[in-house]
């Protein structure tokens, strides 16, 4: 009972983890794009460039496995680089450990074999200190969303006529539906909006009694902005993307990107709307940046801002930039456009065409699918079951089948396909030696190591039965051999069940 509960918390724990591996390779490949992109597109809507950086957090929480046949990731993700990085991918996230596929090699627990093997010491040390960060991170999250409710909480409502009805004129502008209650108080020098339901602008009292014109108009007009946007609960999801991801710097750049373009949003919005010029905006910008600034700007929608950021904000203003309903309407097809292009990532084996789908439909068993005995004639000295290392002499799941001939016999193509991977030095690992991987479609691929010489090389197309190497004993062997490996779906199976040369029944098979 024990070891069964074990083993499913490390499949659980090793996928995991190999999702969040994708989506970091993934979301590091967006944020490389849309930071182009945003460079290239620094004059247009902020509101498109808001979108754009809002790609590479949502490409986070998107099944890693999406794929569409226009993206741009299937249109070069049959790269050589593309395919070795899936490759080393799959290997480092496996569910269930890191897995050696070395034949004769070391045994290696299989995605779902005993807990003690699929449990890898690292995996359980990373998926700890992810845990226990997420925990950290969160906790100083929520620890500082804090001090504002604090805040919040104690100032005292505003009951100035003049200010509730600049506040309600504004409501009206952004339409907002929602109630807004507008507080203030002494304990903090910078306005902020805290809250999305039910929402509150707090105002520092020097800004309540400044004798400045249009001060507290602009203020109240940033903030409902703000409202009107649904910053806060936007702002509270990037957080939390953020504390799920904390160490994904890219996380944070982005996050932080997303909330510089939406000030500017909403201060186009005020300048837009005609009731308040440029020079008085950026004038009560500058007055609530003497008054004080906010310790942590970044966890609340705020009108003052990091003096750098503040910077780029007062050039947009003086020139007069504002957000209209045409920058709007373009910027939302655009952004949709190149969500469409840019999110779907998958290929390969994370990913399968509409063609290879409709393959994978028709296999009913895998007994369906029959391959060609690799190596013909050759003996069988190991098969896909638990046996003992050769080297530590534990217990351990081979997940292939070894076969030897004579030094030199041919190795062949077990199906048609292409080949995906041709290497001497393999991202999976050195103990494999030379490696060969072939796709055959429909999610079958077939896996051939410790090879002593190559045929062919990545992109070349193989029939059944074509030669495509020779036995060897590169890697760590304890004498020449191949080991050969099915791959159905991701999933490592036994490739008995596909070659009617070698039987079902473990007995037959020498150990």
């Amino acid at each position: 009972m024990v070891s069964g509960v074990m083993a499913w918390v490390a499949e659980v724990a090793g996928a995991l983890l190999r999702v969040a591996g994708w989506e970091v390779f993934y979301s590091s490949i967006l944020f490389v794009i849309v930071l182009a992109l945003t460079r290239v597109l620094r004059n247009v809507s902020p509101l498109l460039r808001h979108a754009l950086w809002g790609l590479v957090l949502l490409r986070l929480i998107l099944p890693i496995d999406l794929s569409v046949p226009f993206s741009l990731w299937n249109l070069v993700g049959r790269t050589d680089v593309a395919l070795s990085t899936e490759t080393l991918l799959q290997d480092a996230w496996w569910a269930g450990g890191w897995s050696d596929a070395g034949g004769m090699v070391e045994g290696s627990a299989s995605a779902t074999g005993d807990a003690q093997q699929g449990s890898a010491p690292w995996l359980w040390m990373i998926v700890v200190a992810w845990v226990v960060g997420m925990l950290a991170v969160g906790c100083s999250v929520i620890r500082k969303r804090r001090v504002y409710r604090k805040i919040v909480r104690r100032a005292r409502p505003v009951d100035d006529v003049k200010v509730l009805t600049v506040a309600r004129h504004w409501t009206e502008r952004f339409r907002v539906r929602r109630a807004v209650r507008v507080v203030t108080s002494d304990d903090f020098g910078s306005p902020f909006t805290y809250g999305s339901m039910r929402p509150v602008v707090f105002l520092p009292r020097a800004v309540m009694e400044s004798d400045q014109v249009g001060l507290v108009e602009s203020v109240l007009a940033h903030e409902l902005a703000h409202v009107g946007r649904w910053d806060d609960l936007l702002l509270e999801i990037q957080l939390l993307i953020s504390v799920m991801y904390f160490f994904n710097p890219v996380v944070w750049v982005s996050s932080r990107r997303m909330r510089d373009e939406s000030e500017r949003i909403c201060d186009g919005m005020v300048l837009g709307s005609g009731g308040i010029s440029a020079k008085t905006y950026g004038r009560s910008i500058l007055t609530v940046l003497r008054l004080g600034v906010a310790s942590e700007p970044g966890l609340i929608p705020a009108l003052v801002s990091t003096k750098e950021r503040l910077e780029m904000r007062l050039k947009s203003i003086k020139k007069g930039s504002s957000v209209k309903r045409a920058s709007i309407v373009y910027s939302l097809p655009v952004v949709a456009a190149f969500g469409l292009f840019l999110l779907p990532m998958a290929t390969g084996s994370m990913g399968q065409s509409n063609a290879e789908v409709a393959d994978a439909a028709t296999w009913d068993s895998p007994q369906e699918v029959v391959l060609v005995n690799p190596m013909p004639g050759a003996r069988v000295t190991s098969a896909w079951r638990l046996r003992p290392n050769p080297y530590t002499g534990e217990e351990a799941h081979h997940r292939g089948i070894d076969l030897v001939d004579k030094a030199g016999s041919a190795v062949h193509a077990a199906a048609d396909g292409v080949v995906e991977v041709a290497t001497a030095d393999y991202a999976g690992g050195k103990n494999h030696g030379t490696v060969i991987i072939i796709d055959h479609s429909g999610g079958l691929k077939t896996f051939y190591s410790h090879l002593d010489e190559m045929a062919v090389q990545v992109g070349d197309r193989v029939i059944a039965g074509d030669r495509i190497g020779t036995q060897g004993s590169t890697g760590k062997v304890t004498g020449p051999h191949l080991h050969f490996e099915v791959w159905e779906r991701g999933e490592y199976v036994d490739p008995a069940r596909f070659v009617a040369d070698w039987p079902l029944s473990r007995e037959s098979f020498r150990i």
